[in-house]
């Protein structure tokens, strides 16, 4: 996997005129009628600010709130941040669990079968099923562990060469041939071999899971692009998936979710009694899977809970999911549930001092902090090794109550081979694929999930509140002045933490005559019915000091190889959202009370942020009454400046008014 750091990118200006009329504007010292615009603040400006946009190499530290009260009630948004931006809220209508479960094979102390089922109508799971040969006892019934697999070549079908195995044996990494050759085979053995029902399931576009290909998947942008569909189909990676919250790690969570579903529906399995562990993109998938359903019992996410590197690949990122959190933060959902993470000689060494403390004053929050645990093993590189393996062994006997003793060490075991292990063949044929599926896939799935947008209000509304918060966390960070100058102009100034202007509000000075006519916001009459004069009109000029050239029409992207939206907007909230950061800030200051009465009236994309502004401070703004005319569809590209990732899930421009409405109410 190539990882790239952020650049900092030069900063510009936007234009987006706002007419305001007000009842009082006696605190701002404003005449009674304001102007807001955004567009250049000022030719006396403090120095450049540079916004710098965070990617995936970035530093993700978690705060641990003071009390438990405050944390779970911060657990609560996260958890619905992250089912957002997983396209899993609303959930799509998944599809009945019918397993097929064939072919098994009778090995050493635990045997293996063959499985497939559908998650999504259509879209199927794929993978190997390991179940303890020893006898239950009458009435008893069996723990379970999920095993999402990382970027290990071909994943479930994993088998190194020959030079490998020798490397892993000498130093010390594995103890046998076979598990040298197959570290992923080597834990679901063990497990079944302690009593344990293992479900080893298939990652997007490896081994048996090729509806979707690995191209797609894993290398988009390095090795694919999109190709041309019909007009009113679109895939992955588009301005429309994006919009809808279609994701690759959506998709893969929903799978996690199914095969979790799948266990429990099995007869010999303790729906109590289960647990997920993975390595790579698979422990990527063990901490997010274990936040967001609570009837994992516990997790054991492997080599990706850290402040450093988040998750290289398109299938461990999706828009909107580290928005000011990370996945320290997230694999704190776990708690209290016991929790064991590790470290190795990659981003995640060092754990210990950045990462795992924080961990466990969390855990300490509830009275259990030795509920969560570290494996420090940074003298192995990136790994899912014997010596990691172990650590885990003793983490599911105690969490089960197995009664086993400690260390559990490996016994050696037969390999099995992909031709062995292939869930389809002739009485198996294996489902549609390729972009045509892949399209149809997409357009189902959005049509079913905007059904249910349209029958429920509270779910549209709780989908706004969601993808518009981010501009609240900025809004804070802004700080807002007021000053009179000696010619009678008023300002408000609002300043970003490094001191640069973001935003001016001046009255007593007639509109800038240059500015964009078709992003002219205009009011047509004041709370009186009178129309309002443009000599009376004041501005709020909101400077784009977020990396957009004044006059461009792209926003900035991280500096990532591949044009994947996840990359940016995963990490960073849109320039959209931070135009309306600066309008809450302004909102939201003690010295603008008399605003919230204003009549607006906004044509276009300006119109849609004066919605939001409603949905985010329902009583200080008053929502026009007009439907903006603006498309969110029209997105042309991931760089366009209006990009909402999620506008197009929750109803698009007339959702977000009729959510504003709702809100005001």
């Amino acid at each position: 996997m190539t990882f790239r750091d952020s650049r900092k990118t030069g900063s510009g200006s936007i234009w987006i005129r706002t007419l305001v009329a007000t009842a009082a504007l006696s605190n701002l010292s404003f005449d009674r009628n304001v102007a807001l615009a955004i567009e250049p603040v000022d030719p006396i400006r403090a120095p450049e600010s540079k916004y710098a946009l965070k990617d995936l190499d970035g530093h993700f530290p978690f705060a641990v709130p003071e009390s438990k009260e405050a944390w779970e009630s911060r657990a609560k948004d996260l958890r619905q941040q992250l089912l957002v931006s997983l396209g899993m809220y609303p959930m799509p209508t998944l599809a009945p669990m019918k397993p097929v479960v064939h072919s098994r094979m009778e090995m050493d102390g635990y045997a293996i079968e063959k499985v497939y089922f559908e998650s999504l109508p259509g879209f199927f799971v794929t993978g190997s099923l390991y179940t303890p040969t020893i006898p239950l006892a009458e009435g008893q019934k069996r723990p379970a562990v999920l095993c999402p697999h990382g970027h290990w070549a071909n994943g479930r079908f994993y088998y190194t060469s020959d030079a490998e195995m020798k490397r892993e044996l000498s130093t010390g990494a594995e103890r046998f041939e076979s598990a040298a050759h197959s570290p992923l085979q080597a834990r679901c053995v063990q497990m079944a071999r302690m009593g344990i029902v293992v479900f080893h399931y298939d990652m997007m576009g490896n081994a048996d899971s090729q509806q979707i290909s690995a191209e797609r998947v894993h290398g988009f942008g390095n090795k694919v692009s999109n190709p041309d569909v019909a007009a009113d189909k679109w895939l992955l990676y588009s301005t429309k998936a994006e919009g809808m919250l279609q994701n690759i790690m959506g998709m893969q969570t929903i799978n996690s979710i199914q095969s979790l579903e799948f266990l429990l529906q099995r007869p010999d399995v303790d729906a109590k009694r289960i647990s997920i562990t993975g390595a790579s993109g698979g422990g990527t998938q063990t901490f997010i899977a274990s936040a967001i359903e609570p009837r994992f019992a516990g997790a054991y996410p492997v080599v990706m809970v850290s402040t450093s590197m988040q998750g290289g690949c398109t299938c461990e990122n999706a828009v909107g999911l580290r928005v000011n959190t990370g996945n320290v933060e997230i694999a704190a959902l776990t708690a209290p549930r016991p929790l064991g993470v590790n470290a190795a000689n990659d981003w995640t060494k060092d754990m210990a001092k950045d990462g795992f403390p924080e961990l466990k004053k969390l855990y300490g929050l509830y009275g259990v902090p030795d509920a969560v645990s570290l494996h420090n093993a940074t003298h192995f590189p990136h790994n899912y090794n014997h010596v990691t393996r172990v650590p885990m062994y003793g983490f599911m006997n105690r969490l089960f109550g197995l009664g086993l003793g400690e260390p559990i060490l490996e016994k050696d075991f037969q390999v099995l081979q992909a031709a062995q292990m292939t869930v389809w063949d002739d009485q198996h044929p294996k489902p549609p694929s390729g972009i045509e599926f892949e399209a149809d896939l997409l357009n189902r799935w959005a049509n079913d999930v905007s059904a249910k947008v349209a029958a429920s209000p509270e779910i549209r509304q709780t989908g706004w509140k969601t993808i518009l918060s981010p501009a609240n966390a900025i809004a804070k960070s802004l700080a807002v002045t007021e000053a009179k100058s000696e010619d009678g102009i008023s300002t408000i100034r609002i300043v970003n933490a490094d001191g640069t202007n973001v935003g001016v509000l001046r009255s007593g000075s007639p509109l800038a005559g240059n500015a964009n006519p078709s992003l002219k916001i205009r009011i047509v009459q004041d709370l009186q019915g009178s129309q309002v004069p443009k000599s009376d009109e004041a501005i709020l000029a909101i400077d784009d000091a977020w990396g957009i050239q004044f006059g461009a029409s792209e926003q900035s992207l991280v500096k990532n190889p591949r044009p994947a939206a996840c990359y940016t907007y995963g990490y960073n909230p849109s320039l959209y959202l931070r135009k309306l950061a600066v309008l809450i800030a302004l909102l939201d200051a003690p010295s603008s009370k008399s605003l919230q009465n204003a009549a607006w009236q906004a044509d276009g994309a300006t119109g849609t942020l004066l919605d939001a502004a409603a949905v985010l401070r329902p009583q200080r703004i008053k929502v026009p009454e007009a439907t903006p005319t603006f498309d969110f569809a029209k997105a042309s590209s991931i760089k366009d400046p209006n990009l909402l990732p999620g506008s197009l899930r929750f109803g698009n421009t007339a959702g977000l008014h009729a959510t504003a409405i709702e809100m005001s109410k």
